[in-house]
C-alpha cells in the first residue's frame, strides 16, 4: 500500500495527466484486494528498492493489454524502451499464457512515448481525437 500511496503522489509536468490510482484505493476498501483500473493487475518496478515505475496488466485470451508509469525524474533518462520491454517481458512470464498481441493506449500528445512504444516494435492500429491505440504482434 505504501508504494500506491507514493504512485498516486506522483506529478508530472506539461500535457500528462497523473497517475490514476483511485481504483485501487477503492479496490481495497470494497474487496480487500489491489486492482486497477478496469480490474487490471498492478505491478510496482523497483530501481534501487525504491519504486521506478508502474506496470499494469489485463489479459484476455493470447491479447495483453498494459498500461504503465515512469516516475517523473526517471522520465527522459533514456530508460524507456528497456523498461517496457522488461515489463512486456514479466507479463508474459507472470501470466504464463500463450500471448500474441500487447496492445496500450497512449495520449495522441505524448510524443516521446510514442517514440519509444515504436522502438520497442509496437505500431498505431487506431486514434481518435486524443489517443492512439498501439500494437505489437509478438
Amino acid at each position: 500500500m505504501e508504494f500506491v500511496k507514493e504512485i498516486d503522489s506522483w506529478n508530472y509536468e506539461g500535457f500528462i495527466e497523473e497517475v490514476v490510482m483511485t481504483p485501487y484505493f477503492e479496490s481495497l476498501k470494497e474487496t480487500d484486494r489491489l486492482k486497477g483500473p478496469g480490474g487490471c493487475d498492478g505491478f510496482v518496478a523497483l530501481l534501487d528498492n525504491e519504486a521506478a515505475g508502474l506496470f499494469e496488466f489485463n489479459t484476455n485470451g493470447n491479447v495483453m493489454e498494459i498500461g504503465l508509469a515512469l516516475k517523473p525524474n526517471l522520465v527522459g533518462e533514456g530508460l524507456g524502451a528497456n523498461y517496457v520491454q522488461q515489463g512486456i517481458d514479466f507479463g508474459i512470464q507472470h501470466y504464463n499464457t500463450n500471448i500474441g498481441i500487447v496492445k496500450l493506449v497512449v495520449d495522441s500528445k505524448n510524443k516521446a512515448a510514442i517514440r519509444v512504444y515504436e522502438k520497442v516494435g509496437f505500431s498505431s492500429v487506431g486514434q481518435n481525437e486524443n489517443e492512439i491505440e498501439m500494437r505489437l504482434i509478438l
